[in-house]
């Protein structure tokens, strides 16, 4: 529809030029001494107009020729960006699929471009990583240095997951204490340095940490807590030959943390180790009190200082809801031992026993045996203990 328009315009045109040529009976005189030229002014405009297209059309051949060197440059830029953006889809592909020799290989063909060099050689330091050349991982990495943050941030948070993975974990928290200085709130950068908190057993960061990740959703409630109870048990750790810190650290972990089966049970042996039986009495009563667990209820048994009377009376307590739990048999029967009761120490390991026959029930009942003076008796379940364990 437009081709047919301007052709309708452009003949209307041509038909008003011939009709204005035709009317025209002027002429130009052009003296240049000697000659004289005379011309009719249709021929003149005629050749105003050639000469101006000629003109023209000779200015833009000029300006193409010109051009040329710029326009083959321009090309061979583009080739090469374009040749660099398929390498390092091609090194993308192969690191994803496993196949790190040609990851490496493609990164290295991509890094020959200066836009992707620095992404080109992280994916070739990561590909070195995991074919075990760290020479040429660290050679990769210092080629993707760059002035833009975002480049060298993620040039240090691949140096420090590559770290970790190598169990070089000193340096790799150095690194990530550094990027977290940049980006506080960097879930993937915090769940590293958890990791290596962890792994160097620096439990007061890890605690602080794990507030962090807990917060911004990086650790579920579940892996939250477990990261609480190991630090919390790590710290208790470097606290057990020391009565005094023990039992302080013991005062100011939160009233939650104090009832868990884990932490009770490890404080109460840390200060059975050190002669605290009042002390570890009175976590695992508390522990028990707020959640039953076997566990403590074995350990509750040792807990027993001068006189076992007032913990017997309280397992008694307890074995009106408990009646069937071996555990709680045993521990009573352990107690009564301590106690010389002899009569109720038989009677509450034999019903352990008939609920659950145990190496350890079967050992103290043996030892029972030999108190009573019964080494026929002893000796059965010495055997019987002896099999269990096998």
């Amino acid at each position: 529809m437009r081709f047919a328009i301007w052709s309708v315009i452009l003949a209307v045109v041509a038909v008003g030029v011939a009709l204005l040529a035709r009317q025209s009976d002027g002429y130009v005189v052009i003296v240049a001494s000697p000659y004289r030229v005379e011309l009719s002014l249709n021929l003149l405009l005629v050749l105003v107009f050639a000469g101006y297209f000629a003109f023209h059309l000779l200015a833009r051949l000029v300006e193409t020729l010109v051009a040329i060197p710029a326009r083959v440059r321009a090309y061979r830029a583009e080739r090469a960006r374009s040749r660099a953006r398929t390498s390092l889809n091609d090194a993308l592909l192969a690191f994803f699929q496993g196949r790190y020799a040609s990851a490496e290989k493609s990164a290295a063909t991509a890094m020959e471009n200066d836009e992707s060099r620095a992404v080109a050689a992280i994916i070739a330091a990561r590909s070195a990583h995991e074919l075990g050349r760290f020479t040429e991982r660290e050679a990769f990495l210092d080629q993707a240095r760059g002035d833009a943050p975002e480049v060298d941030q993620a040039r240090l948070t691949t140096l420090a997951d590559l770290l970790l993975s190598q169990g070089r974990h000193e340096e790799a928290l150095a690194v990530l204490k550094d990027l977290s200085g940049r980006d506080s709130r960097n879930v993937r950068l915090l769940r590293m340095r958890h990791a290596a908190e962890t792994a160097l057993r620096r439990w007061d960061e890890v605690l602080a940490t794990t507030a962090t990740l807990a917060k911004l959703g990086g650790l579920s409630p579940v892996e939250a807590s477990a990261s609480r109870r190991a630090a919390h048990l790590g710290n208790l750790n470097r606290k057990a030959q020391d009565a005094a810190a023990l039992a302080a650290y013991w005062k100011q972990l939160p009233s939650e943390l104090r009832v868990d089966s884990a932490i009770a049970a490890t404080a109460a042996r840390y200060h059975l180790a050190l002669g605290g039986t009042t002390e570890a009495q009175a976590i695992v009563e508390n522990a028990l009190e707020a959640e039953w667990d076997a566990g403590l209820v074995a350990l509750y048994a040792d807990c027993a200082g001068a006189s076992a009377v007032p913990l017997i009376e309280r397992a008694e307590k307890w074995l009106r809801a408990h009646a069937r739990d071996p555990a709680l048999l045993l521990a009573l029967g352990k107690l009564c031992m301590r106690q010389e009761l002899w009569g109720k120490a038989q009677s509450y390991i034999e019903a352990s026993l008939a609920l659950e026959p145990t190496h350890e029930g079967h050992m103290t009942l043996a030892a029972l045996m030999e108190k009573l003076g019964k080494p026929q008796e002893a000796g059965r379940h010495f055997r019987r203990s002896a099999e269990l364990a096998g």
